[in-house]
């Protein structure tokens, strides 16, 4: 069997891992922390990297979950103005952070239960689930309907494959929105000259943003935030939500992390249901960036009031839907 999963208990927490036992590739995954892949590492030009941004500990993780590996975002991604908003006539308010705004969902702070793992000859799996008003029934009151997620993550010979499905358990309609916060290290080999790292997203214009909020308005892309082409991964700051994304011919958007001084890329693709991409260059990491694909834009629930089209998704009692983003590597 070429793929195996195997669990450990790192800093108490439990870790599931899959590996290639032939390439050597290897996923982790913290379900207590989210179900977030906080390690991926491919093996690349013949050398074993690391693709995602890896916390140093997992009390740091913990401390700061959406800072490190593949933070799931659910079911709001971003920003929530105020952590107010109207939904069928009747007001919400959920907490915020110290910005003074609700932000990120509630998923990533959650444990999450895992409820199926194999192993074989063509991939490694894992999958866990999470629902509302069992994983985090704290925050019940603060969203309109109960709603659940599950998440399964496999490893095979391309990569890792994150498939999502989102399903509404409750009698009333179910608004959503889910994201991934990934952060990736960049350049892919050891050295740290990120002038070498170049960095391509298919998006034609940007969300208008005033306090890290969108206005409603969508813009044109100024030439520091205009990826057709790449950029730089040195001297980039951005935090911004790139709309107008350009398909492939399977319908998927594709971001592609270009190590110039091996040849090499890493690359993010993601199905057609990610209308929107964050872009994000943390401060405290000059070699990171978060490539966040987003089913809908930031605060789209109180867009949506405004009668202002920003991807908010809604799911009757009993309905589901289903996502996918795949994360793999190649010759550039």
């Amino acid at each position: 069997m070429r793929f195996t999963v195997a669990r450990q208990k790192v800093e108490g927490f439990e870790v599931i891992e899959l590996t290639d036992t032939e390439s050597g590739a290897s996923a982790r995954v913290a379900p207590e922390l989210g179900f977030n892949i906080f390690s991926l590492r491919l093996n690349i030009a013949g050398n074993l990297t690391p693709v995602l941004l890896e916390p140093p500990s997992l009390a740091e993780l913990k401390a700061n979950p959406s800072r490190y590996g593949n933070p799931i975002l659910f079911p709001f991604p971003n920003r929530i103005r105020d952590g107010k908003f109207t939904w069928k006539g009747k007001p919400y308010s959920t907490p915020v952070n110290a910005s003074g705004h609700a932000i990120h969902g509630y998923a990533l702070r959650s444990a999450w239960r895992v409820i199926a793992e194999q192993g074989g000859d063509d991939h490694a799996r894992v999958e866990a689930r999470w629902q509302l008003s069992v994983d985090a029934p704290e925050h019940r009151e603060h969203w309109p309907a109960d709603a659940a997620l599950n998440v399964s993550c496999k490893l095979g010979v391309g990569g890792l494959t994150i498939e999502a499905v989102v399903s509404n358990p409750d009698t009333v309609d179910l608004p959503w929105g889910l994201g991934y916060h990934t952060y990736f290290r960049m350049p892919l080999t050891a050295e740290t000259d990120t002038a070498k790292s170049r960095i391509f997203i298919p998006a034609t214009r940007r969300w208008e943003l005033e306090g890290f909020l969108p206005t409603g308005r969508k813009v044109p892309l100024p030439a520091e935030l205009d990826f057709r082409q790449g950029l730089p991964l040195g001297g980039l700051k951005a935090d911004d939500v790139l709309t107008g994304l350009e398909h492939g011919s399977d319908g998927s958007t594709e971001c592609r992390l270009v190590d110039e001084s091996i040849g090499q890329e890493a690359f993010l693709a993601a199905s057609p249901e990610f209308t929107e991409l964050v872009v994000f260059t943390p401060s405290w990491n000059p070699n990171a960036i978060a490539l966040e694909p987003y089913t809908q834009t930031t605060d789209a629930i109180n867009l949506a009031a405004r009668g202002i089209e920003g991807g908010l998704k809604t799911l009757p009692p009993g309905a589901s839907a289903r996502t996918l983003i795949h994360i793999g590597k190649r010759k550039a």
